[in-house]
């Protein structure tokens, strides 16, 4: 299911969305690894934006906290599904576990919602965890997106991560992994979510409170979602699918031919009733960056890191553009500059 940071308001929240659609194979490896007892302190949980992270990490945490021994559950167990009247499932849908910890992003002292997380903020996850249970068993923390993790925010988690606490699980939610200090990487079990089928995002979008798209329309976007819930309900809204064709041309444009293009992707977005297709354009550039980077990386290419670093600098310009209702047709048009200026 989708994760916290999908724009969609039918999205129910992850700590109290219980269903899990697709996933299997991630399942049955936390599975193993509890029934092997060889269960890692921290887990980095990777994957695109709304495939199911945040929601995965949830049902995880769940099955953890909701009895004293989940080494012994597990090998009862053939999922990771915890009944819904289990009291530890309740606090957790409620947000009021005592042992369970969510760190995110914050407000600022301007009332808005930070782009980053702070080091203050991850000072007090790393002290939650060194703390006493509040109810004798385990203490878990989710971090997302640690992706957001500011340096010293960073280094701070990481030494919590370096020296566990007993019965402590740090569940890490990434988008773009390559962003993190290389130390918190390799002091963590990977685990990867693939992106979801055609036909598991039709089923999830139908189900949704709300939705009144047909089953054809779902699957058209979800076509151009690449395994994304988030995407697809985007892709839903009124001309989306058409920005997200026009953005992949200008973005695989010839080099002469991207300036003009570029310019007329932005007019277009300009016009009345188009301002909603501004994430699906800017989720649409960030896809490719990250294609272009994950094929970089796998063939040992240099550049990755230039276009990993772009990614990341594109992103935090439109958090900053969305807090403060700046100028998104030219941070379009700067931001595709920048694309057509990377090492080819």
């Amino acid at each position: 299911m989708p994760d916290p940071d999908g724009d969609a308001d039918a999205i129910p929240s992850p700590r109290e969305n219980r269903r899990l659609i697709g996933h299997a194979p991630a399942e049955l490896e936390v599975l193993e690894a509890l029934r092997a007892r060889r269960f890692a302190h921290a887990w980095l949980i990777t994957g695109q934006q709304g495939v199911g992270k945040a929601t995965f990490a949830y049902r995880v945490a769940r099955f953890v906290l909701a009895g004293p021994d989940p080494f012994e559950r597990a090998a009862r167990a053939s999922s990771l599904e915890v009944p819904a009247d289990d009291p530890a499932a309740r606090r957790i849908g409620a947000g009021s576990h005592p042992d369970l910890f969510l760190l995110e992003r914050t407000l600022g002292s301007t009332g808005k919602l930070r782009t980053e997380i702070v080091v203050e903020d991850a000072r007090r996850a790393t002290a939650f965890l060194q703390s006493t249970s509040g109810e004798g068993g385990w203490k878990v923390l989710i971090v997302n997106a640690a992706d957001e993790l500011n340096r010293n925010a960073a280094n701070a988690l990481l030494k919590i991560i370096e020296e566990p606490p007993g019965r402590a699980l740090a569940l890490l939610v990434a988008h773009v992994p390559a962003r993190l200090p290389a130390t918190i990487v390799s002091r963590c079990r990977r685990l990867r979510l693939d992106p979801l089928t055609i036909d598991q995002i039709v089923e999830i979008v139908s189900r949704l409170p709300g939705n009144a798209a047909p089953e054809s329309a779902i699957a058209e976007a979800a076509r151009l979602a690449e395994g994304s819930v988030t995407r697809t309900l985007l892709l839903l809204e009124s001309r989306a699918v058409e920005f997200a064709r026009l953005t992949r041309d200008v973005l695989e444009a010839p080099s002469k031919e991207r300036s003009p293009a570029a310019l007329r992707l932005a007019s277009r977005l300009g016009t009345r009733g188009a301002d909603a297709s501004y994430d699906i354009v800017f989720d649409t550039i960030f896809d490719w960056l990250r294609e272009r980077a994950t094929r970089q990386a796998a063939g040992l290419d240099t550049r990755a890191e230039a276009t990993a670093r772009l990614w990341g600098e594109i992103e935090a310009r439109k958090r900053e553009a969305d807090e403060y209702n700046l100028d998104k047709r030219a941070l379009l048009l700067t931001s595709l500059r920048d694309v057509a200026e990377l090492p080819s």
